[in-house]
């Protein structure tokens, strides 16, 4: 069950507000409560692993506790690592030991991924840093972590938050819904699912036959650009439609979590788009990755070096970025693009080159991701050297014939809208505005509601695979 499915939205949502709110009066008896829907929510979504979270937040909590902060970050990244890179990393030690002549009997580990690992140690090793640093004391109620860590409307893919600002809230939760967060919280699910549904799913649909599928025209120009194009709007509107979700569910019980998406296809350069994009992401990586590493390296650098520290600094952190989405080599260029760009930037600015005009920047900018985007969505090397070989053109426009029956008027139509609602800056649900009249509310309702029944049995987000 995951928050986007008709047994969510249409009984388990609706009956745990009911007793959240009229059955429950103190703060603490609601606290409570949301542990004990975290932990139904995740047993339901992945049984399976719902020891391993509970183990790692118990270890997490107790380590704090008693000050072994290393440890306990050493811990959760162990485990990220094992669960998410173990199979990958016994794959090339394989293919290295057979390059080298040996014929090693290596285990194959195929793991699934559990449920939100990503996300809940990432929250771990920030609430361990922050009591590190004296921005928190080490949590004396082990519900409030649980609830912390395990926060069902984002444990499946965020966004991250905070330990002082989340748990702050939890220690707080009011004791009726207010009539701003009822409608905002009901706005966001129905704009949410309108992104996803309406859009994203479309776009999915198409891109499965038109660049994966058997029915893929192959190569072009065309081909590639629009395929690349659909790609990028796919995985934005897919995205934040999850986020809207988490945000809308989180708002009707009371609590406010993180904006992950401000139009990061507006941003005017590259280290815009990321403080646009996955906000609450970027922001970890920055504070937790970033800010200590190129400080560690001015310090054994030295200002002669300066430019040398912060190329190293971006190219560490964006490495880290694209290995964080996925194991294979294709997420380590990625990620080595966009450090690469970023240091560019940098040299560029301190030079006092700058691009002139908004658009101007907006335009390049805007290819500079896509051009990343064909990197991230390649399965293997042969397939993004053919992407590649298509968007410089060395194939020619392309046969058009083949490839607007696949991209077909309807889709064409649905990747319009959604670079028209980019365009206007008006995708995120923060953004739209308040209703005045009682017919737009009511809309909004409608809307949502034909979503929730236009649902499929099983409705996947693509960062929740991340």
């Amino acid at each position: 069950m995951g928050i986007a499915s008709q047994g969510f939205l249409l009984l388990f949502l609706p009956l745990s507000l009911l007793i959240y709110w009229l059955l429950l009066r103190r703060p603490r008896q609601k606290l409570l409560f949301l542990s004990l829907l975290s932990l139904l929510f995740y047993a339901i979504a992945g049984k399976e692993y719902l020891l391993l979270l509970l183990g790692l937040s118990a270890a997490t909590y107790a380590l704090a506790r008693v000050r072994k902060f290393t440890l306990g970050i050493l811990l959760n990244l162990l485990a990220l690592a094992f669960f998410k890179y173990g199979g990958f990393g016994l794959q090339q030690a394989g293919l290295l030991a057979q390059a080298w002549g040996l014929q090693a009997a290596l285990p194959l580990l195929n793991l699934a991924l559990p449920l939100g690992i990503s996300f809940y140690v990432f929250k771990h090793i920030s609430y361990l840093v922050s009591v590190r640093r004296g921005r928190c004391p080490a949590a004396s109620d082990p519900w409030l972590f649980f609830t912390y860590a395990a926060f069902f409307p984002s444990v499946s893919a965020g966004p991250l938050s905070g330990y002082p600002e989340t748990a702050s809230q939890l220690q707080a939760l009011p004791s009726r819904l207010e009539p701003a967060n009822l409608y905002q919280g009901l706005l966001h699910i129905s704009a949410g699912l309108a992104k996803k549904i309406l859009i994203a799913d479309i776009l999915r649909d198409a891109l499965g036959a038109g660049l994966f599928g058997s029915a893929a025209t192959g190569e072009g120009l065309a081909w590639a650009w629009l395929s690349l194009l659909i790609y990028a709007f796919q995985l934005y509107f897919d995205f934040s439609g999850y986020t809207d979700l988490a945000l809308g569910i989180a708002l009707l019980f009371g609590v406010t979590l993180p904006p992950n998406f401000n139009n990061p296809y507006l941003a005017s350069n590259l280290a815009q788009f990321w403080q646009r994009w996955h906000i609450s992401l970027s922001s970890w990586i920055r504070a937790y990755v970033f800010m200590p590493f190129s400080g560690w390296l001015l310090t054994h650098l030295g200002n002669r070096h300066k430019q040398l520290g912060m190329l190293l600094a971006n190219l560490l952190t964006m490495t880290l970025i694209g290995v964080w989405h996925g194991t294979g080599w294709l997420f380590l260029l990625w990620g080595l693009y966009h450090g690469l760009l970023l240091s560019l930037r940098s040299l560029l600015a301190q030079r006092g080159v700058q691009i002139r005009g908004r658009f101007t920047g907006q335009a390049l900018t805007f290819v500079a991701v896509l051009i990343g985007w064909a990197i991230f969505l390649s399965p293997d090397l042969a397939f993004a050297g053919r992407l590649f070989s298509g968007l410089l053109g060395l194939q020619g426009v392309g046969n058009l014939a083949p490839l607007l029956l696949v991209y077909d008027k309807f889709t064409l139509a649905t990747l319009a809208i959604a670079m028209l609602l980019s365009a206007l800056g008006i995708v995120e649900a923060l953004h739209l505005p308040p209703a005045r009249r009682a017919w737009v509310a009511a809309a909004w309702g409608l809307l949502g509601l034909l979503c929730i029944l236009m649902l499929g049995e099983e409705v996947e987000f693509l960062y929740v695979l991340f």
